[in-house]
């Protein structure tokens, strides 16, 4: 009877243990599991983008038809691209400029009074494409790291077929 009671009071005392690993392991766990998800999302919105940029590069190089104009063609490229990826329209931004020598071709996109200009250049031009869009976290997880905006983007230079 003795040893019944001494294996009872064994098997409380280590579920007590368990139940204590559990509550101190479990939220690291958790807070691993998010940002990984996190990450894999990021990476997938990125590698879309890449995609959109590449389009557009080569919508650039051919040619934009006659109907549209640089910005319309470029926009509507990266809506369709993007997806579900892109909360607002207005989160999009495409900046298309010609590349001149010697100029200063920086562009500082969180300027507030930058105004993106589209033009694709003639035969021969090279062009430069700054693309990207910005929305919140997926998870949440990234607001705790005081990241309340994630921004995706992508810079391509190419030269226009002649």
């Amino acid at each position: 009877m003795r040893s019944a009671l001494l294996a009872r009071r064994r098997r409380l005392r280590i579920r007590g243990v368990t139940a204590l690993e559990f509550a101190i392991v479990s939220p690291l766990v958790f807070l691993v599991i998010f940002f990984a998800l996190e990450m894999g999302i990021s990476m997938w919105a990125d590698a879309t983008l890449e995609v959109a940029a590449a389009r557009v590069t080569r919508l650039g190089q051919i040619g934009i038809p006659a109907d549209q104009t640089c910005k319309d063609a470029v926009i509507k490229i990266l809506e369709d691209t993007m997806g579900g990826w892109v909360p607002e329209k207005t989160a999009l931004y495409a900046d298309v400029r010609v590349y001149e020598p010697g100029e200063l071709n920086e562009v500082d996109l969180n300027d507030a009074d930058y105004v993106p200009i589209c033009d694709a250049g003639g035969r021969g031009d090279m062009v430069i494409y700054r693309l990207g869009f910005e929305r919140p976290s997926f998870t949440g997880i990234m607001s705790w790291l005081d990241i309340p905006v994630l921004r995706f983007a992508r810079t391509v230079i190419i030269q226009n077929e002649p």
